[in-house]
């Protein structure tokens, strides 16, 4: 997709595009993983999480929405559209359970906090981090200090 933009560059929305595309690139796979990354992420200076990394339960290959890599800190992303049938909720479930028995920290947040409260997100994610071990480069956003 990228080389047809580069071949015929559109007049409008260009800068729009590229970004959703390097944004898809990286792994963000909804419009609430898109927020997370705009409003929680790089508005608070937080460090990049890996998207969709994989993990593996009852043998089988699932994805995690965030990965913090330098404390295995799991943000899960829940949308309603996408989470609400009985399989999903038991595949979470467990899912959940195989990162406690890794003993590994993880946060769970859904469209109202991320959209609502995205200071609140920061400052959940930034305390789990820094307690994991993180050097806090993070600052709060214009948000945070209205």
């Amino acid at each position: 997709m990228t080389r047809k933009i580069e071949v015929r560059r559109p007049m409008r929305y260009l800068k729009a595009i590229l970004h959703t595309l390097a944004l898809m690139r990286d792994g963000v796979h909804s419009a609430l993983e898109h927020r997370y990354v705009l409003d929680v992420e790089q508005a608070h200076g937080l460090p990049a999480g890996k998207r969709q990394a994989p993990v593996f339960v009852d043998g089988r290959q699932l994805f995690e929405d965030i990965r913090y890599e330098i404390c295995d800190l799991i943000v899960r992303l829940d949308g309603q559209a996408f989470h609400s049938a009985k399989q999903r909720r038991f595949r979470d479930r467990r899912r959940d359970n195989a990162a406690e028995l890794r003993n590994l920290p993880r946060l769970m947040y859904g469209w109202h906090e991320v959209t609502e409260d995205p200071c609140g997100v920061y400052r959940e994610v930034r305390e789990v981090l820094v307690r994991e071990g993180w050097n806090d480069s993070s600052y709060p956003c214009e948000r945070c200090t209205s």
